[in-house]
């Protein structure tokens, strides 16, 4: 059994707000390619990657947020 500390669930925030950030960017530069006339296959799929790995470190954050929960 993991224990986890409100540390963990700051670091998992942090993590979320991070992915954000990186979300932002991809989804920016997207557009930027796309009003440009660029091709955009590897954008759109490392977007889908960001999405995808954003979802995890949710899931996460909400597994850590459950066991403080369950231990208070």
């Amino acid at each position: 059994m993991t224990h986890y500390t409100l540390a963990d669930l700051e670091m998992a925030d942090r993590h979320i707000a991070h992915g954000e950030q990186h979300i932002a960017r991809q989804e920016m530069l997207l557009t930027s390619l796309q009003l440009k006339g660029y091709q955009t296959k590897d954008a759109v799929a490392l977007l889908k990657l960001l999405n995808e790995a954003q979802a995890e470190h949710r899931a996460h954050r909400d597994a850590i947020a459950a066991a403080l929960d369950r231990s208070a």
